[in-house]
């Protein structure tokens, strides 16, 4: 005799339930509201697995498992989107962000981009890893998506190094990708001289230049620039649709990028075929596209006003000249992309321009900022403008970043480090700035000496020791366990021997001949190339020019102004430092044409125009880091030690010592040490030079 079968509960009792589990789970909501939520999570069909789930598992929405399925999914994002602080909404298994976790996996549920990661995993059969399947091989065999495109890793002709081949030379040989460079050609829309990116009908166009191709929009209907084109299951999406959560078409089930504000989905072919729950539904305007008959300039200004605009009183007079110094922006369009993204920068402008109606805009305000990139971009433009005084910002950022440096270090560490830091490796680095530049090199020393002295602190902690105990046995030890980089602990070192903290002194660091150098030939290619060569940019062609006839670091001509080009009669000449080099005719048609370019190079015109620098960079008033200018050198095929090192060789061997050292904008010791590696023996110069000058006062 079978049981008799129980009576299934009805949708409401069913939802009652459900409410209850979510009233117990969640503080300060009645049973009404969570009777509310759990309806509309639930749907027509899910309110049964929303109440089973929850049922068995009531922390579901409060501990973030990415086991919970999508109707409580759901209930957990409406809960946490009405300020119910205690719900977390549940997490992909892998990348642990709260996304829509449709897929099941082994212990929990992934999102669309996770879901790769652990479907079809297999050992690849060409490179031996555990990846996920892509493709197979001519024997039926995995291959992963590294090995089924094709990427093959040799190592590469040009640097050496093991890496994916990117291109190939006409000999054969494989360029990774950091060394092969993409064709250039004259873009038909900007005339300038870049990588080809795409090929139109007017002709080669550069990345900056290129436009979407505009087509209608597979989801939402509108013709816009496409950013995913149609493939054998897909329509072609636009970039608005591409960012839209897929929802189910009521009519056939199909998903779409369906508007944010559709209660009754229904996807562009059902539409089409006259299937329409309600209303169209207008898609939101464009808030970045120009109103008609205003230049780039006015959008720029009404966003940045937007921007600095407090509610209820309107723009600070603190911030008021920003706006003057974007009106003269010479590529407003970069400045306006930089606007429109929702990045720290903005965020920043917008906090401060917030703050600047009850407190004055000062260096220290932004010191209890987190320092990054975004903070540092907005102070030099601040400085840029007037509303910050100038300071020497590389360094001053030092003393913020050894506060958070020291906060979680041992007292005793931080009584050392920081008279140390204060007045001996800053106190020396101002002192050199009162001369020369301060550059970022000089910066990252002095944050080296500080961190090196405190691995070695560190040490002596993990051993037992400290520096007034510690030998010069534990000192060797130390400098043998590490790298070169270690005897730079010598001015700490001395800086305590001074003050009677130890007894220990750093022997001299081993010294070290240059190796590496650029074949003669291969080097007066190269600048000829530079001389010659129209297609390369202006900036790279008089950087090499720089370090391959004068053998420069990039850090010692990084700070030329427009001003350090000077015409004498027919002749150009650059000053370098003390001292002036005569620039050959091909150079100085390159330097000219430099600083009339730099205008258009700036991403803001500076106040004084013979303030220009050669060689601009992106903040505002800075010019171009010593890095970036080496990397692109080294992107155009320009080694910069081995063009340095040739060139200096060559220069040694040609003038006394004293003025190669004017020259090449080095030490005379140094100078003397590259005079004595050419075996040159000026001797005979010497004593000519020193007879015409007694004829000549005779």
């Amino acid at each position: 005799m079978t049981s008799p079968r129980k009576p299934a509960k009805s949708r409401q009792d069913v939802l009652d339930l459900a409410a209850r589990h979510v009233a117990a789970v969640i503080e300060g909501i009645d049973l009404a509201d969570a009777l509310d939520f759990v309806d509309r999570a639930g749907g027509t069909r899910a309110f049964r697995q929303l109440e089973a789930h929850l049922a068995d598992n009531p922390d579901s929405l409060v501990s973030g498992s990415s086991d919970a399925p999508i109707p409580v999914q759901r209930l957990a994002e409406l809960l946490s989107e009405a300020s119910h602080s205690t719900v977390v909404v549940p997490r992909c298994l892998r990348c642990g962000k709260p996304k829509q976790l449709r897929h099941i996996v082994p212990g929990g549920r992934a999102c669309e981009s996770c879901y790769l990661h652990f479907r079809h995993r297999a050992q690849c059969s060409r490179c031996g890893r555990d990846r996920p399947v892509r493709g197979k091989d001519e024997q039926q065999r995995p291959l992963c998506a590294t090995c089924c495109r094709g990427r093959k890793v040799e190592n590469c002709g040009a640097c050496g190094r093991l890496l994916r081949v990117a291109a190939r030379r006409d000999d054969g040989a494989a360029l990774c990708p950091n060394c092969y460079h993409a064709p250039e050609s004259r873009c038909h829309s900007c005339e300038r001289t870049a990588p080809t990116y795409a090929h139109t009908d007017e002709g080669p166009i550069c990345k900056g230049c290129y436009q979407r191709p505009k087509r209608r929009c597979g989801a939402c209907g509108d013709v816009r620039g496409i950013d995913c084109r149609a493939d054998a299951g897909e329509p072609d999406i636009c970039g608005r649709c591409r960012a839209r959560r897929k929802r189910a078409c009521l009519i056939c089930g199909t998903l779409y990028p369906a508007n944010p504000l559709a209660r009754q989905p229904v996807c562009l072919p059902c539409r089409d075929a006259g299937h329409i729950l309600e209303p169209d539904l207008a898609e939101p305007a464009d808030r970045t596209r120009r109103r008609a008959h205003e230049t780039i300039h006015d959008a720029l200004r009404h966003k940045l006003s937007d921007l600095l605009t407090h509610p209820d009183h309107g723009i600070a007079d603190q911030l008021a000249p920003l706006i003057g110094v974007f009106d003269t922006v010479p590529r407003p369009a970069n400045v306006m992309n930089w606007l429109q993204k929702r990045g720290s920068g903005p965020r920043l402008l917008r906090e401060l321009a917030l703050r600047a109606h009850t407190e004055p805009i000062t260096h220290e305000l932004l010191d209890g900022y987190p320092q990054g990139y975004a903070l540092h971009r907005a102070r030099d433009l601040l400085v840029h403008a007037g509303i910050l005084p100038e300071r020497t910002e590389l360094l001053d950022r030092i003393d913020v970043w050894l506060d958070n440096l020291l906060r979680e270090q041992p007292e005793h560490h931080a009584k050392l480090l920081r008279p140390f830091t204060s007045w001996q490796a800053l106190r020396r680095a101002r002192n050199r700035a009162r001369h020369r530049p301060i550059t970022r090199n000089a910066a990252t020393y002095v944050r080296s000496q500080v961190t090196i002295a405190l691995d070695f602190l560190t040490w002596l902690d993990a051993h037992g020791k400290t520096l007034d105990t510690a030998t010069q046995a534990d000192l060797d030890r130390w400098l043998d366990t590490g790298t070169q980089t270690n005897y730079f602990l010598s001015t700490f070192i001395d800086w305590a021997k001074k003050r009677g903290l130890c007894d220990l002194t750093v022997p001299s660091r081993p010294g070290t001949e240059p190796d590496t150098f650029l074949g003669e030939d291969d080097r007066w290619s190269t600048l000829r190339r530079c001389l010659h060569n129209a297609s390369l940019p202006l900036d790279i062609r008089a950087a090499g020019i720089l370090v391959l006839l004068f053998g420069r670091t990039t850090t010692s001509f990084a700070h030329l102004t427009v001003t350090d080009l000077e015409r004498i009669d027919a002749e150009t000449y650059l000053r370098l430092g003390d001292f002036t080099a005569l620039l050959p005719p091909a150079a100085a048609a390159i330097f000219h044409a430099l600083a009339d370019a730099t205008t258009g190079r700036e991403t803001f015109h500076r106040a004084e125009p013979h303030a220009r620098y050669l060689f601009p960079g992106r903040s505002p008033g800075r010019p171009a880091a010593s890095h970036i200018l080496a990397r692109k050198l080294r992107a155009h095929g320009i080694s910069t030690l081995s063009s340095r090192n040739s060139a200096r060789a060559a220069w040694a061997r040609e003038i006394p010592g004293p003025i190669a050292a004017d020259l090449l904008g080095i030490d005379i010791n140094t100078a003397t040490r590259w005079a004595q590696r050419t075996r040159r023996d000026w001797t005979d110069y010497l004593a000519t030079r020193a007879a015409d000058q007694t004829r000549a006062i005779q």
